[in-house]
Formats: structure tokens, sequence, C-alpha cells
């Protein structure tokens, strides 16, 4: 019989094996892809028109019309979004908020969405 220690040990050693791999996978942010212009977003219920992308950013400002016909409270959401979230997902990649000033949001690029 193996004792629950060098099992728990076993898999300790495994999941730093496999962080440690991940974070060996890094991801240029000139990877990311361009969005269109026109292309409507929603994350969290707010939608979002794409306002400028950079190369280490994409702004993203709440379009007033289409959320106050859904009733949708623009500050509450892009608050939430930028506190509570880690990540968001758009056109298979990830995005993280790091600020939100008004309606805009801003995020960078992280990498590729993985999807199974």
């Amino acid at each position: 019989m193996i004792p629950n220690n060098s099992i728990q040990a076993q898999i300790e050693n495994n999941v730093s094996l496999i962080k440690q791999e991940l974070k060996r996978k890094q991801y240029p942010s000139k990877n990311a892809p361009v969005l269109n212009t026109e292309l409507l977003i929603t994350i969290c219920g707010c939608t979002f028109k794409v306002l400028r992308q950079e190369k280490r950013s994409l702004v993203l400002v709440a379009d007033e019309k289409v959320n106050f016909e859904r009733g949708i409270n623009i500050l509450r959401s892009i608050s939430y979004i930028a506190g509570a979230r880690s990540s968001v997902s758009i056109m298979d990649y990830d995005w993280r908020p790091t600020r939100y000033k008004g309606n805009k949001l801003y995020l960078r690029p992280v990498a590729p969405t993985i999807m199974k």
C-alpha cells in the first residue's frame, strides 16, 4: 500500500511542473487579432464598440443607445468587468481588463483562448 503523503507529494510535483510549462509559454501582444471598428462586443451584458486598438492595448467604449434600450447600468457593468474579471475572451483571444474611465474600458492582450 502506498502512503497518502507520497501521492500528495507526487500530485504537487506534477502541478508545479505544469505551472512551469505554462509560464514558459509567453504570447507577444503583437499576435493579438486586429478587431474591426464596427464590431459590437457584449461582455457581461454590456455592449461595447471598438474605439481604438494599439500595439499593447484595446480601448472599448460602451454603446449608450443599445445599453439604454436594454436597461443596462453602464458604469456598474464596466466597474464589475474591470474589478471582478481576470480576463475576457474576444475573438478567441484573452484580454485582461486594466482600467476604466467613464464609459471606456481598457484591455491588454494576454494569450489565445484555449478551447477544448
